[in-house]
């Protein structure tokens, strides 16, 4: 399991840049779908990619065979309170 850098939290969306793109991977098999630690690391990898005068592009792609990304995570939902 790669881990969140600084942190015990499993990666779930994977960072690289090549050429001024910045190439963002969900990673949570089987369907990708996003959680509260999924969109803490998409934002801190999308403030990274914005702070990298070399980034000009970002893209966002998911780890798999079968999807993008499924949406939220039902378990997530049913945990979460209207002002989440």
């Amino acid at each position: 399991m790669e881990t969140a850098p600084g942190t015990d939290t499993k990666t779930l969306v994977h960072y690289e840049t090549k050429d001024g793109i910045a190439l963002l991977t969900l990673d949570d098999p089987p369907a990708n779908t996003y959680t509260y630690e999924m969109f803490q690391q998409m934002d801190a990898a999308i403030l990274r990619a914005r702070m990298d005068e070399s980034v000009h592009v970002i893209v966002i792609t998911g780890a798999g065979e079968k999807f993008f990304c499924a949406g939220a995570s039902i378990n997530m939902l049913n945990s979460v309170t209207p002002t989440f």
